[in-house]
């Protein structure tokens, strides 16, 4: 793991508002074509009305790209430096296979041409197996803990222990535990569950899965329980032609088991996950410049051209430069920094048309106030 404040930039795409290409306002065609109809006075009358109100409604915020990044999320658990080992366990119960695994589908026919009616059905397939998808969670959680490289052993048992009743505090041992697992924390899968609907042949399919995890430290007398419940979508686009029969419904239940395992990980300890971030562009050659060093990762030497930017007579581009080196401050960990630009960059702007940008500035500071905590948790959580 790296110096918690660093950030990774992995590539910048366009545009943030409903614009063209490289942020120009996409032509009103019906406008135009409705006046061809007229002579040419009234198409040029009409042109310049057109004119008049693109010029009174030109919001900065017509300029404003975005840029994604990396950052480090902490993790819900703050797991001591002292765990080295863990140990994963699968603790759903086998009774859960005694019923075949069920789904339901759902039926969309025309009732009339104005209404579309619903029929809800339920199917099953027996082949598919809650214990086996509850051991693919476990190698999936395995894979992600072992690449992030946060503990020193990583050991997954699956389903070979026995299961263990956490309300018969008489015959659990955690003593026997830790003995048994060689480990200083023991990760245990309690409940597993998916409640499935899928709508006609697969066009569109949710999965709405439920799982509960306990967390058991060596060396602590509590038991740490965490709910996990997602929504996963796949739509007709996720499966490929040669899936047929019951091939579908396998594919749906094994990608949520390995994405819900890979999930679980972000929760445990901390994770580099990609973000967006609004940064606004300028034909000023000294904005365009920076956008350039920003755009290879030198924020600093962009950031010095902002702020002399901050200075600019023309309010546009001073507010632009303020917003952009909020964006170089975040990169350099300066949060409150960035907060102070953004507040003095919502001022600048004094027009009706502007509320746009506020916004954006009101949005941004409110995820750095939550930035700021979540490296506070950090700071407790990384490991050199």
């Amino acid at each position: 793991m790296q110096y918690l404040n660093s950030f990774r930039t992995t590539y910048f795409f366009n545009v943030y508002n409903e614009t063209g290409e490289n942020g120009k306002n996409k032509p009103n065609n019906k406008a135009l074509n409705a006046n061809c109809i007229f002579g040419r006075r009234e198409i040029r009358l009409w042109y310049l009305i057109l004119v008049c109100i693109s010029l009174t409604t030109c919001a900065i915020t017509n300029d404003a790209l975005t840029t994604r990044i990396e950052i480090m999320k902490p993790g819900i658990f703050n797991i001591p430096q002292t765990i080295k080992t863990v140990a994963l366990i699968n603790n759903v119960s086998d009774r859960i296979d005694k019923q075949p695994f069920t789904y339901f589908n759902y039926l969309v026919y025309e009732k009339d041409i104005f209404n579309d009616r619903e029929s809800k059905a339920s199917e099953t397939d027996s082949t598919i197996k809650y214990r086996s998808l509850s051991n693919s969670c476990l190698d999936a959680l395995s894979w992600e803990l072992k690449k992030e490289g946060y503990f020193t052993g990583v050991i997954n048992y699956h389903d070979s222990l026995p299961n263990i009743n956490w309300s018969d505090k008489e015959r659990f041992n955690p003593d026997r535990l830790f003995q048994q697992t060689e480990s200083d924390l023991c990760i245990f899968l309690d409940q597993f569950s998916f409640n499935i609907q899928k709508y006609k042949d697969f066009e569109y399919a949710t999965n709405i899965a439920s799982l509960t995890w306990t967390l058991v430290y060596k060396k602590d007398t509590s038991f740490y329980t965490y709910e996990q419940k997602d929504g996963l979508n796949f739509t007709a686009s996720d499966f490929s032609p040669e899936l047929t029969g019951n091939m579908k419904i396998k594919f749906v239940v094994n990608n949520s088991a390995r994405s819900l395992g890979q999930s679980f990980c972000s929760k445990i300890i901390p994770t580099w996950i990609p973000v967006d971030r609004i940064y606004y562009t300028s034909k000023n050659p000294e904005m365009v410049q920076a956008e350039k060093l920003a755009l290879s990762n030198d924020w600093l030497k962009a950031a010095e051209i902002w702020n002399r930017q901050t200075k600019s007579k023309d309010i546009r581009i001073a507010a632009k430069a303020s917003y952009n080196l909020a964006v170089a401050s975040e990169m350099e960990g300066n949060m409150d920094i960035a907060i102070d630009w953004l507040v003095r960059s919502s001022s600048i702007l004094k027009k009706k048309n502007s509320e746009d940008h506020k916004l954006n500035c009101q949005n941004y500071i409110s995820i750095l106030t939550e930035r700021k905590k979540e490296i506070e948790k950090l700071s407790k959580q990384v490991r050199n």
